[in-house]
């Protein structure tokens, strides 16, 4: 149930075990917040942007006896992207180890050995939280054994990350550099675990890289895949409800009424919107969950070029942390928010006309409040239009004015797309008491054939994450089912 990354990797890895697999998806397309969304020539991904951590991608295909490069291309960008400070200053993340050293140094004098031995501390993590999130999750033994003990208190990984990168630099512009990742996860860099600084080491050790035709191109690859390995996809099938008979799910049953059986349910919908959905029970302890952050989205096409920009900009306001405490904390937009911009056609001219600019702007946002909520059809439009003023005083001069389309897409639109409790875009959270273990269970603890996959079960959000989820929900599928 689901054609987002997680649902297609699960189909793909159940029919490679000789599985008749069947894919319900409600949107017509594949891959869920990994979309696509095209008008007058410009073509815009709806949802990731980059991509990390691309071993994760080859074991899967090799899983499946295949080569990953004979689906997509991956360009490794270079620079990765460029950070601009409020006081003028940049730093671009490039590629070449030797060429990155020297760009912090210019921020940072005499920096570089300092750096190094962070990146190796990074590295340590990186390999550690690998070990840690690859492992099932599902029993207290996993999570309180010697070596899970071993991988999180032994390694530090549990500290705090502005402390631990505070360790190695000191220039604030820096400390911003190498913590700002954890939004990739909806998580405020002042308020996260250590193990975290693996985001910034995956960036700079592995690459970052955008796959050709855009990131949507990744789906489109795994319903390649599936179809090949006799995978059968269903689209505008939308699931309402799943019929249990006794201590099992026995089918889904569609919004036209029509019902699907199955001996095996995997979803793919994120998790307490299934229970809360599909099963007509909250998820336990719901109300004292933490979800992550959200994020309001301007896509827009630009009938001219700002050449000046990277493929990726990451742009920090002057008050970075009381930007975060209000977006985490406070649960309301900042005056002055960061925002990531992304000029795909920079990399890609097809995702746009001729000498026109394909740019998505992405701010992160808070999470709804059950008793504070936001108004976002007030809300949106209001951030939109700062957020199109403040651009043009960043540096694209004129945007308003060459304007070809623009489209906006805010935390209730999460809610509506795609069923987040709280418009949240990253999932549950992060912390400590939402990792591992405790985390939402990859099973569901009555229904013992109902498996989920997703950025809130184990390991959580991001694309190498959810690709390894759906690697432990088949694996514990086949092993409690004896699929051989």
């Amino acid at each position: 149930m689901g054609a987002g990354i997680g649902g297609l990797a699960a189909a793909i890895r159940l029919a490679r075990l000789g599985l008749r697999v069947t894919v319900l998806e409600r949107h017509p397309t594949p891959g869920g917040r990994a979309g696509l969304w095209e008008a007058d020539g410009f073509r815009f991904d709806t949802g990731p942007s980059l991509v990390l951590m691309v071993d994760q991608w080859r074991e899967l295909f090799g899983a499946a006896g295949r080569r990953l490069e004979d689906y997509v291309t991956l360009v490794r960008l270079d620079p990765a992207y460029r950070i601009h400070y409020p006081d003028g200053s940049t730093l671009e993340v490039a590629g070449r180890l030797g060429d990155l050293v020297r760009n912090v140094e210019r921020i940072e004098p005499g920096v570089g050995p300092d750096f190094l031995r962070f990146l190796e501390r990074a590295g340590a993590l990186y390999e550690g939280g690998l070990r840690f999130v690859s492992r099932p999750m599902h029993t207290r033994a996993a999570m309180f054994g010697w070596r899970s003990a071993r991988l999180l208190l032994g390694s530090g990984s549990l500290g705090d990350l502005r402390r631990l990168v505070g360790r190695y630099v000191r220039d604030e512009r820096l400390r911003q550099a190498l913590t700002f990742q954890s939004l990739y996860l909806g998580l405020s860099p002042y308020r996260s675990l250590a193990v975290y600084s693996l985001l910034a080491y995956a960036e700079i050790a592995g690459g970052v890289h955008y796959p050709a035709g855009g990131v949507h191109a990744l789906p489109r690859a795994l319903e390649r895949l599936g179809r090949e390995l006799g995978v059968e996809l269903r689209y505008g099938a939308e699931v309402t409800r799943l019929e249990r008979d006794g201590g099992r799910v026995a089918a889904a049953v569609l919004a036209d009424g029509t019902r699907v059986p199955a001996d095996l349910v995997v979803v793919n919908a994120d998790l307490p919107y299934a229970y809360h959905a599909l099963l007509g029970e909250p998820y336990p302890g719901v109300e004292r969950l933490e979800f992550s952050c959200s994020t309001v989205l301007l896509f827009l096409g630009v009938r001219r070029r700002y050449p000046e920009l990277l493929h990726h900009n990451l742009i920090v306001p002057q008050g970075m942390r009381e930007a975060c405490t209000d977006i985490f904390e406070r649960r309301r937009m900042p005056d002055d928010p960061p925002f990531y911009l992304c000029a795909r056609s920079r990399t890609d001219p097809t995702a746009a006309p001729p000498g026109c600019e394909n740019l998505v702007v992405l701010v992160p946002a808070p999470s709804q409040d059950p008793a504070r909520p936001i108004d976002w059809a007030v809300e949106g439009p209001r951030v939109e239009a700062l957020m199109l003023e403040r651009l043009e005083r960043f540096g694209l001069t004129g945007l308003r004015r060459h304007l070809a389309i623009r489209h906006l897409f805010t935390p209730a639109d999460y809610t509506a797309a795609f069923g987040n409790l709280r418009g949240e875009a990253f999932g549950l959270a992060h912390g400590f008491r939402q990792i591992g273990y405790f985390r939402p269970h990859n099973r569901h603890p009555r229904l013992r054939n109902l498996y989920f996959v997703g950025q809130s079960t184990h390991p959580g959000c991001g694309l190498p994450m959810v690709l390894i989820s759906a690697r432990l929900a088949v694996d514990r599928l086949a092993r409690e089912h004896a699929v051989a």
